[in-house]
């Protein structure tokens, strides 16, 4: 079968006017504010660990609600960045300065990476990952890792 490519001005089949407009569906579907979205960032850590980096996925989910996900890689192991430290915690602080902790790091040493997922009802807010002594801490302390504002209205 021959098929002619189609020029500007000719009339589409019906075929071709319903694949049209389900890429155009499709399309919308992915734009934040139309019932999706997503947001990325490339993180590098702070002073405290700088060969650190890895990325946040942040997505909108039901509820309203925001599924973030923490990848990090290049972790210097928590007992190497101080005396006493153990373990990571992913923290959010809101635009007030009010920190909640998001919830502990999965932290592989031999593969020196860490994930971590939590929601959060926020739409602005910081998120912080730290290294504790304890995964039990109700504050972050001063041993920040990374450091990444969101936006994901």
């Amino acid at each position: 079968m021959h098929r002619t490519p189609w020029t500007p001005g000719a009339p589409l089949s019906t075929l071709r006017r319903v694949a049209l407009a389900l890429t155009v569906v499709g399309g919308l579907a992915v734009i934040p504010g139309c019932g999706g979205g997503s947001w990325s960032y490339n993180v590098v850590g702070t002073d405290r660990d700088p060969g650190a980096e890895g990325q946040l996925q942040v997505e909108r989910i039901e509820g309203g609600n925001r599924l973030v996900t923490a990848s990090l890689s290049h972790l210097t192991p928590p007992s190497r960045l101080g005396e006493g430290l153990t373990t990571f915690v992913m923290w959010f602080r809101d635009e007030r300065g009010q920190s909640t902790k998001a919830g502990g790091l999965e932290y592989d040493e031999d593969s020196r990476s860490g994930r971590a997922t939590a929601t959060t009802p926020m739409t602005r807010f910081e998120v912080i990952v730290t290294a504790e002594r304890r995964a039990d801490v109700v504050e972050p302390s001063e041993n920040v890792i990374f450091r990444q504002r969101v936006r994901a209205e």
